[in-house]
């Protein structure tokens, strides 16, 4: 059930917080910390638990660290919470106005109201409830800044107050993903009647336990105070014998102990329904045929089963979580985010995500053709123009779609691009292990990707922002029509010498019949100067495209 009534402003002119509520808040942070290894809360935890999307997540979380460490502590965490479910008008505009401000130096633009809107579902995570306002972003955000090009704290609170509408639109998304356990303490009217209720042996000893709200609550008998709580939501249940089961992930395990075993079967039977327990076997038939590989695991064809349903080809990757170190686990939980998020026909479509405590599954569609190499390997590397042409631009259109949202892909190269032939030539972006998600103003210098497809700035580890995957378009087109990598060497040295020096050459003769509008794109497209690049607007309104709706693929392909 959502409680849309929490982001109106007028019930938050007296917030306060209870001593009751602040105790219950203290109990969960703790068992949060402890999967953390230890008293803070870290990035991971946070938004595995709340499932923000992508910078609005991270904002969220940065808002609530208020000393900038990249940790939540209890006080941070309490006050944090407080402030999104009850917290005094004041407080929940300067929470917001801190979510806006991706640089942190006190001031807000309109990209930056821009960037978390786009983060917005306009739709309720609970129960589906539709968000979307009446009126348009673009005079929304017109309206806020008047004249001004920059906001400090106080114009925007005052501004917020007169037109609620926009802060109470954003507030109530978050609040949709926050989930049920802080519902059942702000709103106990609400709260979910427990599930099952029982004594259960657990610590080496007996507690009365209760099952509700996604969480086990245990205490030394039944009606007394609670000792502790295990948030079950994000957890696997395993059965043992003797009335003994588990709950699990992949670095800790929760023993217990039932009085029977037909208590035993009884809270397996509960713990699944409110738990991540779904059996993959019985949705989806997997065959042994390997159609890819990753960093992370083997990608498999499989086939959708159900009774009176179409036949449904998909791909699975199956990542096996043991040997992930913490920096893998965050990867593979941006992709997963980063592949909720996009909804673009040129992008790879994530279909479902299954997880054990081992292993994680994800589910998307399968893509006949296999990758753009592949493809290209059948062809010799020999492509027209024209097929060049209509490959280019839906692949810039797909990275443009990507940098709408601050998603940078840093890996893109043939090997990254699958090639639906079944109507036509429709390539879709895959692989989101090594992408990296930045607001207005944020800039990275991780040096990640395929050297080969490497821009001059990531390779010298040069602060940067969209402009690699601009890059790695201008390798793939050169490649295209030419039939060969533009920066080729013996080893990783001299390849990325040639990078950041060699001139492209233009001139040979492997550019005869290849029109000036193309060699033109290829060469500002690899401008070795990031600022200099040509950008992905320029490119997707160059006149090289102005014959596109008329290619006529079949010719080209025979």
């Amino acid at each position: 059930m959502c409680h849309t009534f929490l982001s109106q402003f007028t019930r938050r002119r007296k917030g306060e917080s209870s001593i009751k509520i602040r105790r219950k808040l203290k109990k969960i942070f703790k068992e949060l910390a402890f999967r953390c290894g230890g008293i803070y809360l870290d990035r991971d935890q946070f938004l595995r638990l709340t499932e923000l999307p992508g910078l609005l997540g991270e904002q969220v979380f940065n808002s609530l660290d208020e000393d900038e460490d990249n940790k939540l502590d209890v006080k941070e965490f309490v006050l944090g919470i407080s402030i999104i479910y009850q917290g005094r008008l004041e407080a929940v505009t300067d929470f917001l106005f801190k979510i806006f401000n991706f640089s942190r130096n006190g001031q807000i633009n309109r990209a930056d109201v821009k960037c978390i809107y786009e983060y917005l579902p306009n739709h309720c995570q609970k129960c589906g409830k539709d968000f979307k306002p009446e009126w348009e972003i673009s005079s929304k955000i017109e309206e806020l800044f008047e004249n001004d090009k920059y906001l400090f704290y106080e114009p925007f609170h005052e501004r917020l107050i007169e037109d609620a509408d926009f802060g109470e639109h954003v507030l109530q998304n978050i609040l949709s993903f926050m989930p049920e356990i802080f519902n059942a303490i702000f709103i106990p009217k609400f709260s979910e009647k427990a599930l099952m209720e029982g004594t259960l042996k657990f610590k080496n000893r007996v507690y009365y336990a209760i099952l509700a709200n996604k969480a086990i609550n245990y205490s030394i008998c039944k009606g007394g105070n609670i000792k502790g709580m295990i948030l079950v939501s994000d957890m696997f249940v395993e059965e043992k014998e003797n009335c003994e089961f588990s709950i699990k992930n992949n670095k800790f395990t929760y023993d217990f102990t039932a009085s029977s075993a037909e208590e035993q079967e009884k809270w397996l039977q509960k713990l699944k329904v409110v738990s991540k327990f779904r059996n993959i076997s019985i949705d989806y038939s997997i065959s042994k045929r390997v159609i890819g590989k990753g960093a992370y695991g083997k990608v498999k064809l499989a086939k959708k089963l159900g009774e009176n349903l179409p036949e449904e080809l998909v791909a699975i990757k199956i990542i096996s979580k043991e040997p992930l170190d913490p920096r893998s686990e965050t990867r593979l939980r941006r992709e997963i985010s980063i592949l909720k998020i996009c909804k673009h026909e040129n992008i790879v479509q994530l279909k479902d995500i299954y997880e054990t405590s081992k292993k994680l599954y994800i589910i998307t569609e399968y893509i006949q053709g296999g990758s753009l190499f592949s493809w290209l390997k059948t062809r010799g590397f020999k492509v027209s123009e024209e097929i060049t042409k209509v490959l280019i631009f839906q692949i810039a259109n797909a990275v443009s779609y990507l940098h709408s949202y601050g998603i940078c892909h840093r890996d893109i190269k043939l090997e990254n691009i699958l090639l639906e032939t079944s109507n036509g030539l429709k390539p879709k972006l895959i692989d989101f292990g090594l992408s990296c998600i930045l607001g207005p103003g944020q800039y990275s210098q991780e040096a990640v990707g395929t050297l080969k497809y490497a821009s001059p700035e990531l390779i010298s580890r040069i602060p940067y922002r969209e402009t690699p995957d601009i890059w790695g378009i201008g390798v793939i087109m050169y490649i295209l029509l030419t039939g060969k990598i533009p920066f080729y060497g013996e080893n990783d040295q001299e390849i990325a010498n040639r990078i950041l020096k060699k001139k492209i050459d233009i001139e040979n003769e492997r550019w005869n019949g290849i029109s000036q509008d193309a060699k033109e794109i290829v060469v500002k497209l690899l401008t070795r100067k990031a600022s200099d690049r040509m950008k992905l607007q320029d490119l997707l309104i160059h006149n090289w495209f102005k014959d596109l709706n008329s290619i006529d693929i079949t010719k080209h392909l025979n």
